[in-house]
C-alpha cells in the first residue's frame, strides 16, 4: 500500500512538472503569438501606409505626366508658330533680298552710266552768293545750273546753292562762246558769272 502511494506520488509529481512544463511552454507560445500579432499589426500599418504613398505618388505622377504632357503640346504649338513666323520671316527676307539686289543693280548700272564720261573736279566759291560749283555725278559735256540759270561751262560739274547738286546742262558748242560768258569750251577760266556765281570753266573739255 505504502509502495502503491509514493508511487502515485511520485507519478502526480512528475504530472505536475509537465502541467508546469506545458504551462511555460504555453505562456511561451502566447507571447510569441503576442508578439507575432504586434508584427502583423505594424506590418498591416506600413502595408497600408505603403499603399496610401503608393496611390498619392501615383496621383502626383499622373498630374505631373498630364502636366509635362500639356507642357509638349504647347511646345509643339509654339514651335509650329514660330516655324510659321520664321517662314514669314524667310520669305520676306528672300523678297527683300531681291528687291535689294534688283535696286543695287539698278544704281551699278545708273552710277557705271554716270561715270562713263565724267570730268575733272572742280570748286569755286561766289563773292556775290556764296554759291558753290561741285563736280561728282555730272556727265561729261554738262554746265553747273544755280535755279533756272547757268553759272558757267563746265564738265562734270554740279552747281550748288542751297545745299543740294542739281543736273548740269548741256555745255554750248564747241568754240563758241557759253551762256554765261566766260569763255568758249575747252577755255579755261575761273571767275564769277554775270548771275554771281563761282565757277570753273577749266573742267569743260574740248570737243
Amino acid at each position: 500500500m505504502k509502495a502503491t502511494v509514493i508511487r502515485h506520488g511520485e507519478t502526480l509529481r512528475r504530472t505536475k512538472e509537465e502541467i508546469n512544463e506545458l504551462n511555460r511552454m504555453i505562456q511561451r507560445l502566447t507571447a510569441e503569438v503576442e508578439n507575432a500579432k504586434c508584427q502583423n499589426t505594424k506590418l498591416e500599418t506600413a502595408v497600408t501606409q505603403a499603399e496610401q504613398q503608393g496611390e498619392t505618388a501615383v496621383s502626383d505622377a499622373r498630374c505631373k505626366l498630364a502636366e509635362l504632357e500639356a507642357a509638349l503640346q504647347k511646345a509643339k504649338q509654339d514651335m509650329a508658330c514660330l516655324l510659321k513666323e520664321y517662314q514669314e520671316v524667310m520669305n520676306s527676307k528672300l523678297g527683300l533680298d531681291i528687291e535689294i539686289a534688283t535696286y543695287r543693280r539698278l544704281l551699278e548700272g545708273e552710277e557705271h552710266r554716270l561715270c562713263e564720261g565724267v570730268g575733272a573736279v572742280n570748286v569755286c566759291v561766289s563773292r556775290s552768293r556764296g554759291g558753290v560749283v561741285c563736280g561728282d555725278l555730272c556727265t561729261s559735256g554738262s554746265r553747273p545750273v544755280t535755279g533756272s540759270a547757268c553759272s558757267a561751262p563746265c564738265s562734270g560739274n554740279l552747281a550748288v546753292n542751297t545745299g543740294m547738286c542739281v543736273p548740269c546742262a548741256p555745255c554750248g558748242p564747241c568754240n563758241s562762246v557759253t551762256s554765261c560768258g566766260l569763255g568758249t569750251c575747252g577755255v579755261g577760266s575761273c571767275g564769277i558769272s554775270s548771275y554771281g556765281v563761282g565757277s570753273c570753266a577749266s573742267s569743260c573739255r574740248k570737243c
